[in-house]
C-alpha cells in the first residue's frame, strides 16, 4: 500500500484540528502503522501543538506552507488564484519528509492551518482522506459545514474525489443531537448525492472526546496514552478513517493500472 496522507482542514481556528489529528495519528500508531504527525505552518503562525506532540511516541513536527508565488505585474485575479489552487510544492515537501519518516508506505495526519491557501487543490489531489473536524454549537457546525462544503465542491468535476469526512467531536450525552442535526444538513445540501452519494451518516465519524481533566494534562505535557479506554476510542476512531483511505488508495492504483 502507497504512502497514504490524511489532511486535517477546516477555515476555523478552534475547531479541534489539532487535536483531532493527534487522536487519529496516535490511533493509526496503535494499529501497527508507521505515522508520522505533521503540523503545517505558515510565516507568523504560533506553533500550538507542541504540546502535544511532546507526549505521543512517535514522530511529530511541523513543516511551513510556502508563501503564494511572485506573479508579474498584469496577471488577473483568476489566472493568480488558478496558479495558486495548482501550487504543488507543499505537497512535495511533505512526501520527501513522510518518506524520510516513515517510508514510502507509512501513514502521514497533517494538521492543515486556517490559511486559504492551506488546503489547495494540489494538496487535495494528494491526500487519501480529508477530515473537517465538527464540535456541537450551533455556530461550530456551520463553519465545519461551510468548510465540508467547500472541500466537496472544490472536486466537484473529479471522477473519484478524495473521501471528504465529518469528524464529530462531542460529549457521549451530544453525540446523538449533533449527528442527527449533521444528517439532516447533509441530505438538505445535496438531495440529488451528486456530491456525497453515501449515506449521511457514513460520512459521519466519531472523534474520542476529552475532558478538561485530560486536556490539562496535555497542556503540560504529561502522557495521557496510556488509558485504555483512550486507547480503544482512538483504535476505533483510526479504523473507521482507514477504511475510507485505504478504499481511495485502491481504487486509484487501480484506476492507474487500467490507463
Amino acid at each position: 500500500m502507497p504512502l497514504r496522507i490524511h489532511l486535517v482542514a477546516g477555515f476555523h481556528g478552534g475547531s479541534g484540528r489539532s487535536l483531532t489529528a493527534a487522536l487519529l495519528a496516535y490511533g493509526l500508531h496503535l494499529q501497527a502503522r508507521r505515522t508520522l504527525l505533521v503540523r503545517q505552518t505558515y510565516d507568523g503562525s504560533v506553533s500550538a501543538i507542541d504540546p502535544v506532540g511532546a507526549t505521543l511516541p512517535f514522530p511529530c513536527t511541523s513543516l511551513l506552507l510556502h508563501p503564494p508565488f511572485e506573479l508579474t505585474t498584469g496577471v488577473s485575479i483568476k489566472l493568480a488564484a488558478a496558479i495558486n489552487q495548482a501550487d504543488a510544492r507543499f505537497l512535495i515537501a511533505l512526501k520527501h519528509l513522510a518518506i524520510a519518516e516513515v517510508g514510502a508506505d507509512g501513514d502521514v495526519v497533517v494538521d492543515l492551518c486556517c490559511h486559504d491557501r492551506a488546503c489547495n487543490r494540489a494538496t487535495m489531489r494528494g491526500a487519501a482522506v480529508i477530515i473537517v473536524p465538527v464540535r456541537t454549537s450551533v455556530l461550530e457546525i456551520d463553519w465545519a459545514f461551510r468548510s465540508f462544503s467547500h472541500f466537496r465542491d472544490k472536486q466537484r468535476k473529479r471522477r473519484t474525489p478524495v473521501p471528504t469526512l465529518l469528524a464529530a467531536i462531542a460529549p457521549d450525552r451530544e453525540r446523538d443531537h449533533q449527528k442527527a442535526l449533521l444528517d439532516a444538513m447533509l441530505r438538505e445540501s445535496d438531495p440529488e448525492r451528486e456530491l456525497m452519494p453515501a449515506e449521511p451518516a457514513d460520512l459521519i465519524e466519531e472523534v474520542p472526546f476529552l475532558d478538561s481533566a485530560a486536556l490539562t494534562a496535555l497542556l503540560f505535557e504529561r502522557s495521557i496514552w496510556q488509558d485504555p479506554q483512550l486507547m480503544e476510542r482512538c483504535r476505533a476512531f483510526a479504523a473507521a478513517v482507514a477504511v475510507h483511505a485505504d478504499a481511495y488508495v485502491t481504487r486509484m492504483k487501480g484506476d492507474a493500472d487500467d490507463l
